[in-house]
């Protein structure tokens, strides 16, 4: 039997239908299909490689871009032994405090006593002794001299009750309103010297009286203190030594030796030393003032040193030594 060919008939057509064209290809299917075949296809060793070096080097660059956040992100607070620390802080020590304390402005105090005599004291008595020198050997003569022959301008004070004494006080007023530290430095000189006599002569009876530096003080400081105080003044006169000065004082004391009930006699003539710290210290504080006053809070400075000088010598005047004697031994020690 020979083979016939067999003729496929087209299939029938329903009747009022049209042929279907052609579908057309969409070029958004062709892309992801050609991706898709391309990624399908197995790849060489060089490709693969290259590929794993990619995906070491992305895992790399995650691993330093974590590191490198780290620190910022996950920053731990200050664990407790520094924080501890931190709120423990030692107070600053004593050398650092006083060293701040010094920054500060300094408030003035009252000079201590000096224990050695300044280098002023030598040029202030100088001038005390020269003053001295010039009256002559006889100091007790020249000064009954003067005071007869009342040639001062201020009337003789009325408790200078001999020739002697009112010399004095115009020897010790004149000095003292020519050169007023000498004048002062006279009387210092004077009371230093009669302090230690009269403390012997009025022995247990005086004790606590204001006397001493250790005696309480009751109106200003005491004698010896006061003494002390002037004669650091004139070591150095300085603004702070005159303060000190100026506090030994009291200036709501209204009596004095010399009044009518308390002046003492030659018996009992070691309280006339009561007054001699006062006229010294006096004899700072003032500047000015009238010689008819009754007492150093209304004398001139002057007036202050040359009565004191008499107060000085009254109060040695013991058991009615002879005048001439005593003002012999202040002499002595004027010059020495």
């Amino acid at each position: 039997m020979t083979k016939t060919s067999i003729k496929r008939k087209p299939a029938a057509r329903s009747r009022g239908t049209k042929p279907r064209p052609p579908k057309a290809r969409s070029p958004v299917r062709a892309a992801l299909k050609a991706r898709a075949a391309t990624k399908a296809k197995p790849t060489t060793k060089s490709a693969a490689k290259a590929k794993e070096a990619k995906s070491k080097a992305k895992t790399a660059s995650k691993s330093k871009s974590k590191s490198k956040a780290r620190p910022t992100a996950k920053i731990k607070p200050p664990t407790k032994t520094k924080t501890r620390a931190t709120a423990k802080a030692k107070p600053p020590t004593k050398s650092k405090t006083r060293a701040t304390a010094r920054a500060a402005p300094k408030v003035r105090r009252p000079a201590k006593l000096p224990t050695t005599l300044a280098p002023g004291f030598a040029a202030w008595h100088a001038d005390v002794r020269a003053a001295v020198e010039d009256t002559g050997p006889d100091f007790a003569a020249f000064l009954t001299g003067l005071g007869l022959t009342g040639l001062s301008e201020i009337p003789p004070w009325e408790y200078a009750d001999m020739p002697e004494l009112i010399g004095l006080e115009q020897w010790g007023t004149e000095l003292a309103r020519r050169d007023r530290r000498a004048g002062i430095g006279a009387l210092v000189r004077v009371a230093q010297h009669g302090l230690p006599i009269i403390l012997e002569r009025g022995g247990v009876g005086i004790e606590g009286m204001g006397f001493r530096a250790t005696d309480p003080a009751v109106d200003g400081a005491p004698v010896e203190t006061q003494i002390a105080l002037v004669a650091a003044f004139l070591d150095a006169p300085d603004r702070e030594r005159r303060d000190a000065v100026l506090a030994s004082i009291d200036r709501t004391r209204q009596l004095q030796i010399w009044d009518d009930d308390l002046i003492p006699n030659d018996d009992r003539a070691h309280w006339w030393y009561l007054e001699v710290g006062q006229c010294l210290a006096h004899a700072i504080a003032r500047t000015h003032g009238s010689p008819h006053g009754p007492s150093y809070y209304e004398w001139p400075p002057e007036v202050c040193v040359g009565r004191g000088l008499v107060v000085a010598v009254r109060g040695l005047r013991y058991m009615r030594a002879a005048i001439g004697l005593v003002l012999a031994d202040v002499r002595a020690a004027l010059v020495a």
